[in-house]
């Protein structure tokens, strides 16, 4: 059986703020493009963001927040595949 490793409460209390800042966080999104994530996610987020409750956040906002950070967070690679893909294009 595997341990979980506990984390003092202040510690955990400041990674929800920071999450929450992150995250959770509305956003204007002001030209919409369809996209689909599978039904499990979907009612995840639904849920999450239904209880939160929070004035102005919705799923895609949500979404959007997660993929800037992603795409920050990895620019480097993201970069190195597109310049590599470019070039052996033809």
């Amino acid at each position: 059986m595997k341990l979980r490793n506990r984390k003092e409460p202040e510690e955990t209390m400041a990674e929800m703020a920071s999450y929450a800042e992150q995250y959770l966080k509305p956003v204007e999104i002001d030209r919409r493009g369809c996209v689909y994530i599978s039904k499990r996610n979907h009612e995840i987020l639904c849920s999450l963001i239904r209880s939160i409750n929070q004035k102005g956040l919705t799923i895609g906002g949500y979404i959007d927040n997660v993929i800037t950070e992603h795409l920050e967070q990895h620019k480097a690679e993201i970069n190195h595949i597109y310049r590599r893909e470019r070039n052996d294009l033809i």
